[in-house]
């Protein structure tokens, strides 16, 4: 069939008939990508979930600011995502509207997310909850309604890869901080009156967005344990640890991580993220290594794309399956296991994270982002455009450094070309 564009193009079912899949996911992961226009409303001024429909985003004179990654093909396939979304069938009576974007040198952040309301579309009435990862149905009522929240992956900007790394040593950071509040308040605001049918609610993203989609659900069910054993503890009672866990996370269908990094090992050991673990759809390409790297869930898709080694990264690379329908496959084209250069690169970083303390971790990561920081730019394209001129920077200012930061730099440089750094950017 093609990649996601493709598909929304093609697939003119309705969610009735072609339930909500890993395929519908990415393509929202991908919308969280671009910059939305004053017309969608901002997150968090309305008592309720406020959208507006999605047609309403088609404003040429808006373009150029929503679609800015520096790559003009990259833009260009996000606009006609956006543009073949709203002539869809399956999808045209979608709405979008909560749009938050956060950007903080100082405390090394990047974040943005919007939500996407289902309600509208065809099929969603009839339909039923996504199917958890092994394709067993999550539930078996029908559907009031649903919400989808989307996570923005790490943009073209110095920090955001900054943050992402961060994850290293830290957790959380701030983008996973904020992203928990903002599913906190999405879920809430949109519960409705006691006694009353509250919309499914989905969460997920592509890249970083992906983690964040995990640890906020996870929090969110955090939250309802903590609640749980305050309640028990009022009355005498111990908690049973096999008891099924009530609360606001019973709304939530489904978590997709598209090649979204893990979490670290305290928080995948905990009865929180247990709970969750079998809602989490994660998919990866062959050449996956930011999906892989900190600790996941064991049960993933490998997914086929058409690109290679790193920039098999690229969402709009990933192929869907001719006549995709939902399942263990979730729609995409898939292959068996992720491929033997990307499974040792994540052996090498996993190793280096055992072996080396978090506050030497922190160390090395902040360093090499000021050797990186030192050329004057503060988006990956910038970088890319300038080689040339930014490289003597970069190695002046890491000879300043000790040899444990600058072997890690020149590790990262052999592998780096200028067309390498542009698609970090993208």
């Amino acid at each position: 069939m093609g990649n996601i564009v493709d598909y929304v193009r093609n697939e003119f079912r309705d969610f009735a008939e072609l339930e909500f899949n890993e395929v519908d996911s990415l393509v929202f992961s991908e919308l969280a990508y671009m910059h939305a226009p004053q017309v969608v409303p901002r997150y968090g001024r309305a008592r309720s979930v406020d959208t507006v429909p999605i047609t309403m985003l088609l404003r040429a004179e808006d373009y150029p600011r929503m679609f800015d990654t520096g790559s003009e093909r990259l833009n260009a396939s996000r606009a006609d995502l956006l543009r073949a979304i709203c002539e869809s069938p399956r999808f045209r009576g979608l709405r979008v509207g909560e749009y938050v974007e956060r950007y903080d040198v100082g405390e090394e952040m990047q974040f943005a997310a919007m939500t996407f309301d289902l309600g509208d579309c065809a099929g969603i009435g009839r339909a039923r909850p996504a199917r958890s990862p092994k394709g067993s149905a999550v539930g078996d009522a029908v559907m009031n309604g649903l919400l989808y929240v989307a996570f923005r992956g790490t943009d073209g900007t110095l920090v955001g890869w900054k943050e992402d790394f961060n994850m290293a040593f830290r957790c959380p950071v701030p983008a996973q901080r904020n992203a928990m509040a903002y599913l906190e308040s999405i879920i809430d605001r949109s519960a409705g009156f006691p006694g009353g049918h509250a919309p499914a609610v989905m969460v997920g993203g592509h890249s970083k967005g992906g983690n964040m989609a995990v640890y906020a659900a996870t929090g969110i069910v955090q939250s309802d344990l903590d609640g749980i054993g305050e309640r028990a503890r009022r009355l005498g009672l111990v908690p049973s640890p096999s008891a099924p866990v009530t609360g606001r996370s019973e709304r939530i269908g489904a978590v997709f991580s598209h090649d979204g990094p893990g979490l670290p090992q305290s928080t995948a050991d905990t009865a929180a993220f247990h709970a969750i673990a079998g809602r989490i759809h994660k998919t990866v390409p062959e050449s996956s290594i930011i999906g892989m790297l900190l600790h996941t869930v064991n049960d993933y898709t490998v997914v086929i794309s058409d690109e290679t080694g790193i920039m098999q990264h690229m969402g709009l690379s990933w192929q869907v399956a001719e006549g995709a329908r939902s399942g263990e496959s979730g729609g995409f084209r898939t292959a068996e296991t992720i491929g033997d250069p990307a499974a040792y690169i994540g052996r090498v970083v996993d190793a280096w994270l055992e072996a080396v303390p978090p506050e030497r971790r922190r160390k090395v990561i902040d360093e090499t982002y000021q050797i990186f920081a030192a050329a004057g730019y503060d988006r990956f394209s910038e970088l890319a455009a300038n080689w040339s001129t930014a490289l003597p920077k970069i190695l002046d200012a890491a000879r300043g450094t000790d040899r444990e930061t600058r072997t890690l730099l020149f590790d990262v440089l052999k592998t780096l070309s200028a067309s390498a750094v542009r698609s970090l950017g993208a």
